[in-house]
């Protein structure tokens, strides 16, 4: 036989002792059915060896008694749904912060380096650039195209953070998995999200 020693509140399992070895550090009270150690005195349930080899690698727990495998109740269900979900509309913010976006009909892009050269190029203040597109085309920019190509992509990612935070409000208020599941990051329409006529983005996203 193996002696479980449990929680009595939570039924979480605390240690196991096989009855054929033995352990001078803690104290056994067949009689009390509990076992005394440095952290305390808790109560010990016996369950057979095939028992014991049955529940290996699975969350086991005691319950009124009975050695189980622990069942998560549909609140756990729920709040696994909800941090599933959170973490999949923040790996899709990600992606979309750095989405090429539209200036006078050709694609920039938007990464933080792509950013930082359009920075420093605004501070050497020279008449013109001339400046790659995302299809690695040069296009003659002026600072002032430069200035309204970083305010593009500033508007872009408020709408995007905008977006994720909205999402995330939803997914939290959410009273059900099936509610949990509904919400998609393409989805803008539920949200009240507009994107400027003038950004346009691209699924395939290209860095400088």
């Amino acid at each position: 036989m193996i002696r479980i020693k449990y929680n009595s509140n939570t039924g979480q399992i605390l240690g196991n002792y096989p009855s054929n070895i033995n352990y001078p550090s803690i104290t056994i009270d067949k009689d009390s059915k509990t076992i005394t150690d440095q952290s305390g005195t808790f109560p010990y349930i016996e369950i057979t060896k095939e028992q014991h080899e049955e529940g290996m690698g699975k969350n086991m727990v005691v319950v009124n008694g009975n050695y189980q495998e622990y069942v998560k109740t549909s609140a756990e269900l729920l709040q696994e749904a909800k941090d599933t979900k959170i973490a999949e509309i923040q790996t899709a913010k990600e992606i979309d912060l750095y989405l090429n976006v539209s200036y006078n009909n050709k694609d920039f892009i938007s990464s933080e380096k792509a950013v930082s050269n359009m920075n420093g190029a605004i501070i050497l203040d020279q008449d013109d650039y001339n400046w790659l597109d995302a299809n690695g085309n040069p296009n003659i920019m002026t600072v002032n195209d430069l200035r309204n190509l970083i305010g593009i992509i500033a508007t872009q990612r408020s709408l995007i953070y905008n977006k994720e935070a909205l999402k995330i409000r939803a997914v939290n208020d959410a009273q059900t998995i099936e509610d949990v599941n509904n919400i998609n990051w393409k989805d803008n329409l539920s949200l009240g999200l507009k994107t400027k006529k003038k950004i346009k983005t691209k699924t395939t996203i290209k860095s400088i």
